[in-house]
């Protein structure tokens, strides 16, 4: 997958670095190449917060990715496109692989990119739906290079910069240009901004647009029926709000809330920003190496160590929940099968605790085959049955019928691969919408034998909590 062009380039870039020689000669290579050339410039930096760079260069409209996971020491934001495309169908994931093999191979690259996400890394986010059903809606499957890009690993930090070469700019012009766009991110003051205290913000009467208990008997109908085994149904809660949210700084909320899970904020232009705090990876590459999980089960947290011991044993012994995660597991286990990927580890089940509800999770290790591309394990795997359901076609159809309107990048899929292979892609959940003067959260509840209609829609409830506390400083729906 390694499609770096071979050219001399300083491997380490600071301060002190000379990169006048390396852009002579991506220049001269410009001149001379069919195709418009990029060059990528890792830099080593001192402490940054990829959160704070974003909310300070964010600017209406721009396409960013933000993902955080504090456990983990990691964090990565970009924004501005050097590069993007779109796609959709079911072969989404197939065209975008050759676009990106394409646009890697075009990439000039200077500076020590050993940790995974620097170096030249492509961001990716792509709908629950495979086509994209309204035109005002965000892409069905969006690949782009961003401008800038900056990435925190445990005690290091990086500047990533993507530059054009076409060869009319002067090299030292590209120097200067570099410089610029490094100083910018280097030397901003945070602090002296003042303190931005995020003011209480009043939600109107939320909207909904059915029924979720009787969706839910609909779909338990089919299930009894033996149609399906599992499917996922979705609330959409959309409430007017008396003035615009502030997205990072309910990020930022939720990522000290929420350590274990992936913060995110995602945007393409026109679209509004996707805020959320999801517990679920759908998948980790490295070389040969990828993991995926299976996460299915919810319980609340108890108030006391005793309480919150019976309600995890509970879940992990209850026969709804049991059932429920098997068909997860195993599903994820034949679609990685399906394209090679035969040898799948599975781990110890374990229960994730998080804040305000725990989940039953266990781990999936698998060796990727010569010629499987990663994208391909993601179009194998979304929708997951943790999202979807199972059997996948049956239970999507189920869904359109019953949810009626496109969930769009709530479910669906997010994150980055960089040019040595490497990636991370989460699942958008937990998370709202941000709009200027709108706000849509999101939740769902997987059904099988044994769903009780209320206690799913009781699940989901707890499941908007987060967001809710956030932006509101309650935890219940507003008018309840």
């Amino acid at each position: 997958m390694k499609t770096e062009v071979n050219r001399p380039a300083p491997y380490h870039c600071d301060d002190s670095t000379d990169l006048l020689p390396f852009f002579r000669q991506a220049f001269a290579q410009a001149s001379v190449s069919p195709d418009p050339l990029i060059a990528s410039i890792t830099v080593e930096t001192t402490y940054s917060d990829p959160l704070a760079i974003l909310e300070e260069l964010h600017r209406p409209d721009d396409p960013i990715c933000y993902l955080e996971r504090p456990s983990g020491e990691f964090s990565i934001a970009c924004g501005e496109y050097i590069a993007q495309s779109s796609f959709g169908g079911a072969d989404r994931f197939t065209k975008a692989r050759k676009w990106a093999d394409s646009t890697f191979s075009r990439i000039l690259i200077a500076g020590d990119h050993h940790s995974p996400g620097t170096g030249p890394t492509l961001f990716l986010s792509a709908t629950f739906e495979d086509e994209t059903e309204d035109r005002g809606a965000p892409p069905a499957l969006q690949v782009f290079l961003p401008h800038w890009q900056v990435l925190r690993k445990g005690g290091s930090h990086f500047v990533i910069i993507n530059q054009s070469i076409d060869g009319k700019v002067d090299p030292e012009r590209l120097v200067a240009t570099f410089r610029h766009s490094v100083d910018r991110i280097r030397g901003m003051n945070h602090g002296l901004a003042g303190t931005v205290i995020q003011s209480s913000v009043q939600l109107g009467p939320p909207r909904e647009e059915f029924d979720y208990e009787r969706a839910v008997e609909k779909a338990l109908g089919r299930i009894h029926a033996g149609d399906i085994s599992k499917v996922v149904l979705a609330r959409k809660l959309t409430f007017e709000t008396s003035r615009p949210l502030r997205p990072f700084s309910i990020a930022h909320a939720l990522r000290e809330r929420f350590p274990e899970c992936f913060t995110f904020c995602l945007a393409t232009p026109d679209q509004g920003i996707m805020v959320g705090a999801t517990p679920e990876t759908l998948a980790r590459v490295s070389g040969r190496s990828l993991e995926t999980e299976a996460l299915a089960g919810s319980a609340p947290r108890g108030p006391s160590a005793g309480k919150d011991a019976h309600l995890g044993k509970t879940l992990l012994g209850r026969e709804k929940e049991v059932l429920e995660h098997r068909l997860v597991l195993e599903s994820i286990k034949r679609r990685l099968d399906s394209i090679g990927l035969s040898d799948c580890k599975e781990g110890r089940s374990r229960l994730l605790r998080l804040a305000n509800l725990q989940h039953v999770r266990t781990p999936l290790r698998a060796i990727i085959p010569s010629g499987i591309h990663p994208f391909e394990a993601l179009c194998a795997l979304h929708p997951t049955p943790a999202m979807g359901g199972t059997p996948r076609e049956s239970a999507l159809s189920l869904v359109r019928e019953l949810e009626g309107s496109p969930r769009g990048l709530y479910s669906g899929v997010a994150g980055w691969l960089d040019s040595k292979g490497r990636g991370e892609f989460i699942v958008p959940i937990r998370c709202g919408k941000i709009l200027p003067d709108s706000l849509t959260l999101y939740a769902g509840a997987g059904l099988v034998e044994g769903s009780v209609p209320l206690q799913e829609k009781t699940e989901t409830d707890w499941k908007l909590q987060a967001m809710l506390e956030v932006i509101t400083g309650k935890t219940t729906l507003p008018g309840e």
